[in-house]
């Protein structure tokens, strides 16, 4: 929970190191952030792990993050840039995702990694109330001649044009040409002509509004539902990543067995968050059997402590993430580490 206002001000809670606390000893809170191995997993994205974890030092006050402790959601999407080599596809999302996409090494300057937003502003009336749009990059006419196909959809991070974006979407998804025809004319359901990858599956997530908005889960649940009723009746194939799917915590888990030292072995890994769709939910499915999971009552869960989830009840629930910290280095040995509970 970044945002959560007990790792905020002064005094030793700003010292503390992340989301995820693999426990190995008994150190003091004062020593925690930089002897406890603590990789930061983030819902969020859109950014490079190394500004995010620049914006986290910032934001805590504490020294600097090694951005190789930085998960984001997207963070494992980084290998799908090899297997898409020299082949289209669409990268969606707001904020710095083409930065990150670069990052990656997704090829923009060759063309093989496009924006919604160039198909739009280059394919002639494919979104018709575009009024105009341009776009940052060069335009792209997904319909000239010699134009190759577009092989993947990668959802990085939250859209911020659904309108145009589901509408471009589905027409990647139908393929054929014109884009959005279909590649099997009369086949019923109609086929899917691109895979898609989409991070980060939250429904909702707190911001400063007091209730919850809508999240990247959102969109993707529009998509599917577009495009099952333009299909007639197919389910739209996703690779999901972020929390709460296993593969997100695997990649936490390999973070935090990076950082220990030879010969030392994990006993538990704490997994500390305010959503339990998707902070309690991945801790509890977890492979491995090492996790155990914390709701804290500082962002989407507000039911206190002396409740829990009904649907993904956690292990334990705090009232923010310094009482959870504090209650573990309080707690026997054997409940903080690998011993009977």
């Amino acid at each position: 929970p970044c945002h959560d206002p007990s790792m905020r001000g002064a005094g030793r809670c700003r010292r503390l190191g992340g989301q995820v606390m693999g426990c190995r000893d008994g150190h003091r809170w004062g020593s925690l952030a930089r002897q406890e191995p603590h990789p930061w997993i983030c819902r969020g994205g859109g950014v490079t792990e190394a500004a995010k974890a620049e914006e986290l030092a910032t934001f805590l006050s504490i020294p600097a993050i090694s951005e190789s402790r930085v998960l984001l959601s997207h963070t494992p999407m980084r290998a799908l840039a090899e297997r898409f080599h020299g082949r289209r596809v669409v990268i969606v999302g707001s904020k710095d995702t083409v930065a990150v996409a670069e990052h990656y090494r997704f090829d923009f300057s060759g063309g093989w990694a496009v924006t919604l937003a160039q198909l739009a502003a280059g394919t002639p009336s494919i979104f018709p109330q575009s009024f105009g749009r341009k776009a940052s990059a060069p335009a792209v006419d997904v319909n000239a001649e010699g134009a190759p196909p577009i092989e993947a959809i990668l959802i990085l991070y939250e859209p911020d044009d659904w309108a145009m974006e589901l509408q471009v979407l589905t027409d990647v998804l139908a393929g054929g040409r014109p884009l959005g025809s279909g590649g099997t004319p009369g086949s019923v359901p109609l086929a899917q002509a691109a895979e898609v990858f989409a991070s980060n599956p939250d429904f909702v997530w707190q911001a400063a509004y007091p209730v919850p908005r809508y999240g990247q889960g959102a969109f993707l649940d529009c998509l599917r539902t577009l495009w099952r009723r333009l299909s007639r009746g197919a389910e739209l194939r996703v690779t999901e990543f972020g929390k709460p799917h296993p593969s997100q915590f695997s990649a936490a888990q390999q973070l935090l067995e990076g950082q220990l030292r030879p010969g030392e072995q994990l006993q538990r890994i704490y997994m500390m968050g305010d959503n339990p769709a998707a902070d309690i939910r991945g801790a509890n499915i977890a492979r491995g059997g090492a996790w155990r999971s914390v709701l804290v009552c500082t962002g989407v869960y507000r039911g206190g402590p002396a409740s829990n989830d009904a649907a993904d009840p956690a292990w334990r629930v705090e009232p923010d993430l310094r009482a959870a910290v504090e209650r573990l280095l309080r707690a026997p040995e054997d409940e903080r580490g690998g011993g009977p509970e």
